[in-house]
């Protein structure tokens, strides 16, 4: 499908959307409101690999892969019956770098009388900056008490090396939860947030909902506090450690009271 039938498509799409959520906007189960969130903070996923060995040829490494975002804007909040909380994206020029640090490393080879053989290239490790982007989304656990996760992404600025991502985080939870140090831009971190839907809905002009979230430990126990439990598993031995404060502040004005936060940009995570 060309761009231009795309775009087509979306235009004759957006009018059957804003009519539909416009009446509904009128039931107090659907309210919507401009507000803006400040997204603030790191993690660090260390990736200690050692295949080396007497007399064996291997590599050992460390790899400490890091994600820091500095995120704040505007978005439009959705709360949508007792228990959906969305949001359109943030987005911060510059506010999303991911790093990766190559330290410790050394090789092992074949003794004499046998030839040592060459070994592979060491891990390539550079830094990479984008846009910070960032929004609202209904909490992955799918269940009561109805809470709400962020998800936080990087767009633009290339991808770490494929050789100094260090190992991915697998298994997280609670489920829909996401570690990952924003390598590239199809990485992403989701967090579950200590706010339920009911404060949302009921949040004042003026007035802020503050989450902190901190994930630390080994990577087979990392913990999320504040409400939330995240384990992780891999084969290499890793830590985790990090944390991020979020802030959403209603502002002043009336909602879109017709856009659907699908149809208005928010990231796919």
């Amino acid at each position: 499908m060309s761009r231009l039938v795309r775009l087509a498509l979306l235009a004759s799409l957006v009018p059957i959307a804003l009519g539909a959520f416009g009446a509904a906007a009128a039931s107090a189960d659907l309210v919507t409101y401009p507000a803006r969130l400040h997204v603030a903070g790191g993690l660090t996923i260390t990736t200690k690999h050692d295949f080396t060995g007497s007399c064996q040829p291997g590599q050992a490494w460390t790899i400490a892969a890091s994600a820091d975002v500095e995120i704040n804007g505007k978005i439009e909040v959705e709360a949508n019956g007792k228990r959906i909380v969305q949001s359109t994206e943030a987005k911060s020029p510059g506010g999303a770098v991911n790093k990766s640090v190559l330290s410790e490393y050394h090789e092992t080879n074949y003794c004499p009388p046998e030839d040592p053989v060459e070994l592979p290239r060491q891990p390539q490790c550079s830094s990479h900056t984008g846009a910070g982007v960032a929004g609202l989304q209904p909490d992955g656990r799918n269940k009561a008490p109805w809470l709400v996760s962020i998800g936080i992404g990087r767009l633009g600025g290339g991808d770490q090396h494929s050789s100094c991502v260090g190992q991915p985080v697998n298994g997280p939870t609670p489920k829909g939860s996401k570690i990952e140090p924003l390598a590239t831009v199809y990485d992403a971190i989701v967090l579950p947030l200590d706010l339920k839907v009911s404060q949302f809905k009921s949040l004042k002009v003026g007035k802020k909902l503050i989450s902190r979230v901190n994930v630390g430990g080994p990577c087979d126990s990392a913990v999320v506090y504040g409400g939330a439990h995240i384990s992780v598993y891999r084969d290499d031995e890793c830590e985790v450690d990090g944390v991020f404060n979020v802030e959403i502040t209603r502002l002043k004005g009336p909602g879109r009271g017709g856009f659907t936060t699908a149809a208005a940009g928010l990231v796919g995570w």
